[in-house]
């Protein structure tokens, strides 16, 4: 199994991960043969790169920290939120609460997991998904900060609806390629709109509520719309001003507008202090994945090897399969390294398809 941009993909390639679309129906299963059909289709909602079956390379077991199922139900959610909002102002609390309640709970057992995937689904999904995401690292940062049950939850709501506030701006100003300073003052209201949301919905803390207002304030007073700084930011929202902006660069993934983890990371790093909280930066790099599965890539010794699984307490060192030596001979069968138990070899970097 290796990721592969959408260009790149050629009629009989086999899908080894689920391609999910509008409204999280599955559009391929693992298994299906690719065809032209298919990929003018996929080419026609926005997904931008499959995981493709490679019988040279072997089978990749792949563990994500949330289940389909579960990430299906809250993008569903989200989207009955964001529906319901633009109809009547007003949405199911209850839902949004069992929907967050799931996701706790899976992130909780796979603790010991990183982020290693690429995240595949269509462009059309993107603000539903963008939303989840963000949750999803958030809960998992929070984790790592040692917070509790409850204080989960209350992050994972927060996280969940921190762009609540759009919803409520003309649908013409958010498709605009190009704003005027008039245009732009309008969408920086978004972050005080979703606060008046929530903080008058009965079964959501201000704690949540103050996610959508401050998610776009900067570590270093240069944000909005309040022009905080430092600690007198929340620390949900800290968490939230980090993950949003990570998701957003990584985009709909390879082959996509977005860039790869590493890069984001670097892109991250280079703020730290100033638009972001240094320490829960540090605390959420940790958490992902640099080289997500399923990427090849280049080692110092000239060998092309594939990731086959991340290492939680040294994201930047991945259990990987050579299959291929520094001649360009590919090996049969092909052989792993953990890289955190050799630190003989390391990750030069990543290859293209053009590359291979």
């Amino acid at each position: 199994m290796r990721v592969i941009p959408l260009e790149k993909v050629k009629p009989g390639m086999v899908i080894e991960r689920p391609v999910i679309g509008l409204g999280g129906k599955v559009l391929l299963s693992r298994g299906v043969k690719i065809d032209e059909r298919y990929i003018k289709r996929l080419k026609e909602i926005g997904i931008s790169a499959l995981y493709i079956r490679d019988d040279n390379i072997g089978k990749v077991e792949y563990d994500d920290v949330v289940s389909e199922r579960t990430r299906l139900e809250v993008i569903n959610v989200t989207r009955d939120v964001m529906n319901n909002i633009r109809l009547t102002s007003d949405f199911d609390i209850k839902g949004v609460n069992k929907a967050v309640d799931d996701l706790v709970s899976e992130l909780l057992i796979s603790k010991d997991l990183v982020v290693a995937l690429v995240d595949m689904r269509s462009a059309n999904e993107k603000g539903f998904v963008h939303a989840v995401n963000t949750t999803v690292l958030s809960v998992i940062t929070g984790m790592a900060l040692g917070y509790n049950r409850d204080r989960l939850l209350q992050l994972a709501c927060g996280a969940l609806l921190h762009d609540i506030g759009i919803i409520m701006l003309p649908p013409e100003l958010l498709r605009k390629l190009s704003l005027s300073p008039e245009e732009n003052k309008q969408i920086m209201k978004h972050p005080e709109l979703g606060f008046e949301i929530l903080r008058k919905k009965e079964g959501v803390s201000l704690l949540s509520a103050h996610v959508a207002l401050q998610h776009h304030e900067k570590y270093d007073g240069s944000g909005y719309p309040r022009g905080l700084s430092g600690k007198e930011i929340s620390e949900f929202a800290r968490i939230v001003s980090v993950t949003a902006i990570y998701d957003n660069m990584v985009g709909v993934g390879i082959g996509g507008d977005g860039v790869l983890p590493h890069q984001a990371i670097e892109r991250l790093t280079a703020y730290s202090g100033k638009w972001f909280d240094p320490d829960i930066l540090q605390v959420f790099v940790r958490s992902i994945a640099i080289f997500p599965v399923g990427i090849t890539v280049l080692l110092n010794t000239g060998e092309t090897a594939l990731v086959t699984n991340a290492n939680k307490k040294f994201p930047s060192r991945p259990v990987v399969r050579v299959f291929r030596n520094r001649a360009g001979v590919n090996l049969n069968p092909p052989f792993e390294i953990d890289l955190a138990r050799n630190p003989e070899y390391f990750i030069q970097k990543i290859l293209k398809d053009d590359d291979l």
